[in-house]
C-alpha cells in the first residue's frame, strides 16, 4: 500500500494539544501532544501516541507491534526481542516465521539498495573523517586531505526496527513485504571497487539484517588485503550488545566508525518520537565509548541529533550532551538540522534561534567537538 497522507507546507495554525489544550502554533500536528505533556502527563498522551504509531505502520502493512509467539523464531538481533510464528513477520518487516526465509532475512540475504557516494560525502563523520580530513593517514586514509577521487560504497537497509515519525527516508517501507530483488553477499562485495576506500551501511537502519552486513565487511576485506577499506555505521544504536563488538570491532580495524544517532534523551520525548525508548541506545552508546581511547584519531565514535523544533530543543540536546561528555568530552557530536518528513511534514524547519541554543548547551555541558549539519535547513 503506498503511502497517501497529504503532504503540506509547515503554516501557523490554530493547534491545540489534545491532552491540555495548549497552543500548539509553533510546531506541527503530527503528534498531536504536546512535548509538555509527553514529560510530565505520559498515561494521559500513551494511547493517543500508540495509535498515531500504529496508523503509521498500518499503511505499510508492517506488524503494529513485536510479535511474541512463545513457540516462534526467536530474533536476538535487537531490543525488542520478537518471536516470529509461521505467519508472523518481524517489527522490522524483513525476518518471518517461514521456513522459506531462512536466507532472504537479512543473513546471507538482505534487502538493500546501494550507489557510490563520491569523498567528501555529505557524512554525518565527514568532518573528522579519514574520507573528509585525511585523519589516520597514511594507515587508513589514501590522502592527507580529503580523499578526492575515492568513493563511499553507501549501503541503504530498506528496514529498521524503530518507528521514527519523522524519518527522512520513509519510502523505503514501500518494499515491506514485496518481492523486491535480496542482495547476496557476493553481489555486494562484487561492487567494490579500486577506487572504493569505504562501506557505510545505514537505512533505515542496518541492525535488523546485521549479519549480512558483517559477512559483507568480511568478505570485502578478504579480497582487499593491505588496501584501505573502512567499515563504517549509521544507527539507532539499538542492536543486542552480543552483536556490537562484531560491528565495533571491524571499524576499529578498518578505521572507520560507528555513528549513533541519538533521537532524544527524555525517554517518553523518544517513544513519542520513535516508538521505543532509548535505554538499550544510551547503554550501548556507553559500551562503544570504552573502546573510543584505542583508537582516538580518527575517532571511532560520532553522536548526532535531529533537532526536531518543539520537542528536541536545548533541554534534550544538554541531557544527550552532558551524557556523552561524561563518558568522553572528545567524542564528535553532530547537531542536525530538521526537515519536515513523514508524519511530521507540517512542522517547521529548524530555527536559527533553536539550532544556536542547541549548539551552546552542547559546548556547555563540556563537548569539545560539536557542530552544526543540515545548515541549509536552518531558517
Amino acid at each position: 500500500m503506498m503511502f497517501t497522507r497529504k503532504s503540506r507546507k509547515f503554516e501557523k495554525n490554530d493547534a491545540r494539544c489534545a491532552v491540555c489544550g495548549g497552543d500548539m502554533s509553533g510546531v506541527g500536528s503530527g503528534i498531536e501532544v504536546c512535548p509538555d505533556c509527553v514529560r510530565r502527563r505520559w498515561k494521559d498522551c500513551r494511547p493517543r501516541l500508540e495509535a498515531i504509531h500504529a496508523g503509521s505502520r498500518e499503511v505499510f502493512n508492517l506488524p503494529l507491534r513485536a510479535p511474541g509467539d512463545p513457540g516462534g523464531f526467536a530474533c536476538d538481533l535487537c531490543y525488542r526481542r520478537c518471536r516470529i510464528g509461521r505467519e508472523d513477520t518481524g517489527y522490522c518487516g524483513i525476518r518471518s516465521g517461514s521456513s522459506a526465509s531462512i536466507h532472504n532475512d537479512g543473513r546471507t540475504h538482505a534487502r538493500l539498495s546501494f550507489y557510490y557516494d563520491p569523498l567528501p560525502t555529505n557524512c554525518v563523520a565527514d568532518w573528522v573523517c579519514p574520507g573528509g580530513t585525511g585523519a589516520g593517514y597514511p594507515e587508513f586514509a589514501n590522502d592527507r586531505c580529503t580523499e578526492v577521487g575515492y568513493y563511499n560504497l553507501a549501503v541503504f537497509f530498506e528496514a529498521c526496527n524503530f518507528n521514527c515519525l519523522y524519518c527522512q527516508n520513509w519510502s523505503f517501507k514501500k518494499t515491506a513485504g514485496t518481492r523486491r530483488a535480496w542482495h547476496s553477499v557476493n553481489s555486494l562485495t562484487g561492487a567494490v571497487t579500486d577506487r572504493t576506500s569505504c562501506i557505510c551501511f545505514f537505512g533505515g537502519d542496518p541492525t535488523p539484517q546485521l549479519p549480512y552486513a558483517l559477512l559483507v565487511s568480511e568478505a570485502a576485506r578478504r579480497e582487499r588485503p593491505g588496501g584501505i577499506l573502512r567499515i563504517c555505521w549509521e544507527t539507532n544504536g539499538s542492536m543486542d550488545p552480543s552483536w556490537l563488538e562484531p560491528m565495533a570491532r571491524i571499524s576499529m580495524e578498518t578505521g572507520g566508525c560507528v555513528k549513533v544517532d541519538l533521537k532524544a534523551w527524555n525517554p517518553r520525548i523518544h517513544r513519542a518520537l520513535c516508538g521505543c525508548d532509548n535505554r538499550r541506545v544510551l547503554e550501548n552508546f556507553a559500551r562503544l565509548a570504552e573502546w573510543v581511547p584505542l583508537r582516538p584519531d580518527p575517532p571511532l565514535l560520532i553522536a548526532s541529533t535531529v533537532m526536531v523544533p518543539g520537542y528536541v530543543e536545548e533541554e534534550e540536546v544538554a541531557g544527550l550532551a552532558s551524557f556523552i561528555a561524561r563518558l568522553n568530552p572528545d567524542i564528535p557530536y553532530a547537531l542536525l538540522a530538521f526537515a519536515p518528513q513523514f508524519f511530521m511534514e507540517d512542522f517547521p524547519c529548524t530555527s536559527r534561534a533553536q539550532a544556536d541554543a542547541c549548539m551552546a548547551a552542547a559546548r556547555r555541558a563540556g563537548l569539545r567537538r560539536v557542530r552544526l549539519g543540515n545548515v541549509h535547513f536552518v531558517h
